[in-house]
C-alpha cells in the first residue's frame, strides 16, 4: 500500500498507512540559520515518500545528520539527492572542566547566560556561545557549545582555553552537568583544545546537503 504523506505541522510530516503512522519527517533550524531535516520511517520506501514530499515543500540547502557508522541511513539520505558534505565529531563534557586556566594578563572575562566575552581594554578579542537546553519540567538538561572564536591576533595566548574554562564552570554552577559540541574533524585547534579540558569524543557523524 502506498503511504499517505501530510504536513501535521510547519516542520512535521506523517506518512500513514492504514491511518497507522508509519514514518515521520521533522525539520529544525539550527542557531547559525541552517535548516536541518530528519526523517524515522519503518521501511525505505516511506522513506522515499517523506523525502520526496518534504523536499518538494522546503527551500534549499537542507541538511541532515547522520552516524558516520550508518550505511543504511547514508545510503537513503543519498538516494534522496543528498551529498556528503563534511564530518565532525561529538564531544561531550562532563561535569565541570577538568582543568583550571587563569585569564592571561590583561585579559578580562565578561558576560554570561550562555554567551561569554574575554576583552582586552574594553574590546572583545574572543567569546563562546553556550545554547542551555531545558527538560519539559524546566530543569536543565545539557548545554551545547554553539561557537568558540578568538580574534586572530590574540591566538596562543590561552584566551580560548581560559575562556571555555570559565564558561563551563559558569553552566555547572547553573546546573547544566553535561556540554556538548560538535567539531569539524580536519579543525585541529578546536578538538585540541576541547580534549585539552577533559572533553570526550562520544560519536562521529557525517553531515549531508541537498541543493535543488
Amino acid at each position: 500500500m502506498t503511504p499517505v504523506i501530510t504536513r501535521v505541522a510547519a516542520d512535521q510530516w506523517h506518512a500513514l498507512e492504514d491511518d497507522l503512522v508509519v514514518g515521520r519527517g521533522d525539520t529544525m533550524r539550527r542557531p547559525d540559520g541552517r535548516l536541518f531535516i530528519s526523517i524515522d520511517a519503518w521501511h525505505d520506501a516511506v522513506f522515499d515518500r517523506l523525502a520526496a514530499a518534504m523536499l518538494a515543500e522546503l527551500p534549499a540547502p537542507l541538511y541532515t545528520m547522520v552516524d558516520a557508522d550508518d550505511s543504511d541511513t547514508t545510503s537513503n539520505w543519498r538516494r534522496a539527492g543528498f551529498a556528503d558534505h563534511r564530518r565532525e565529531r561529538q564531544y561531550l563534557v562532563v561535569g565541570e572542566a577538568q582543568t583550571t586556566a587563569r585569564p592571561p594578563t590583561g585579559v578580562t572575562f565578561t558576560g554570561g547566560e550562555g554567551v561569554f566575552r574575554a576583552e582586552v581594554e574594553g574590546a572583545e578579542v574572543g567569546g563562546i556561545r553556550i545554547l542551555p537546553l531545558m527538560r519539559e519540567d524546566g530543569t536543565p538538561r545539557i548545554a551545547r557549545i554553539v561557537s568558540i572564536e578568538v580574534r586572530a591576533d590574540q591566538r596562543r595566548r590561552g584566551i580560548g582555553r581560559a575562556l571555555l574554562v570559565h564558561a563551563l564552570g559558569a553552566m555547572h554552577a547553573c546546573g547544566f552537568g553535561i556540554a556538548s559540541t560538535d567539531v569539524d574533524e580536519t579543525d585541529t585547534a578546536a578538538i585540541l583544545l576541547l580534549e585539552g579540558v577533559g572533553a570526550r569524543r562520544a560519536s562521529n557523524s557525517l553531515e549531508l546537503i541537498w541543493q535543488k
